[in-house]
């Protein structure tokens, strides 16, 4: 496909460190950093712990303790894009994605990496690309939340498409949509300036009941952090740096 011209550019970077007994992940994009630490016995997660060095609200670091609710959660080989016993909404909705990926990583030894980069705001269409590895798995044009693209995926509305992607999807594929759905509609933010907005609540009325930090309840306590979205991330390996080749290195 063509290059799109724009000045907006968003990449988001995952890792996953897989042994027989443990998974570590690592999730960086401009507005967010978090590390995960997972324990499990080989059939199910034992253990849970979260690491957020980088959020936009002061109290997304306080979503931890909901990521208890995973423990006991079984292992699996093709991802679960809902699960009816832990309610998304009530997490923080990254680290949330990042365990719905791992209850399949965890089957996996061995390190993988994710890599999006979203070309254009969300007013301008857009050029969503994802590659797993090295290798591109998918490369679509979005006209808000609709897929243009030369592949299956054609004409679907990302807000929609998970009832036909769990019915007609590969593991790989399925899982692939996941992770990069999620940086698309994150990437929606470029060309806005988040530190203008001193608190969630300034936006409840769009974003209620999204997340844990978009709960009525506590939005307005949920103050921007200022200066936490990057500015000088210009290609995915400016995320993440300092992993090296296994994220026990650090």
């Amino acid at each position: 496909m063509q290059a799109l011209q724009s000045p907006h550019i968003f990449f988001r970077r995952v890792i996953f460190d897989v042994t027989a007994t443990e998974c570590q992940v690592a999730m960086e994009d401009e507005h967010h950093y978090f590390v995960l630490n997972i324990g499990h016995d080989g059939e199910r997660i034992t253990s849970v712990t979260s690491t957020a060095r980088r959020t936009p609200w002061t109290i997304c670091p306080q979503a931890a303790a909901k990521l208890q609710e995973f423990v006991g959660q079984p292992l699996r080989q093709r991802i679960a894009v809902n699960l009816s016993d832990i309610d998304g909404k009530q997490q923080c909705t990254h680290q949330y994605d990042l365990l719905m990926v791992a209850l399949s990583q965890a089957l996996r030894p061995g390190r993988r990496e994710y890599v999006v980069r979203v070309i254009g705001a969300m007013h301008e269409h857009r050029h969503a690309q994802l590659w797993l590895d090295g290798e591109q798995l998918l490369d679509w044009r979005l006209r808000g939340t609709l897929i243009d693209s030369k592949d299956q995926f054609d004409q679907k509305d990302l807000r929609s498409i998970f009832p036909w992607a769990e019915e007609e999807l590969d593991e790989r594929l399925l899982e692939a949509l996941y992770v990069q759905r999620r940086a698309v509609m994150v990437a929606a933010s470029k060309g806005i300036d988040l530190d203008q907005i001193r608190d969630a609540g300034q936006v409840l009325k769009a974003r209620s009941g999204a997340c844990f930090v978009f709960q009525p309840e506590r939005a307005a306590s949920a103050v921007r952090v200022i200066g936490s979205t990057r500015g000088d991330v210009y290609q995915a390996e400016d995320l993440l740096v300092g992993w090296g080749e296994s994220l026990r290195e650090i």
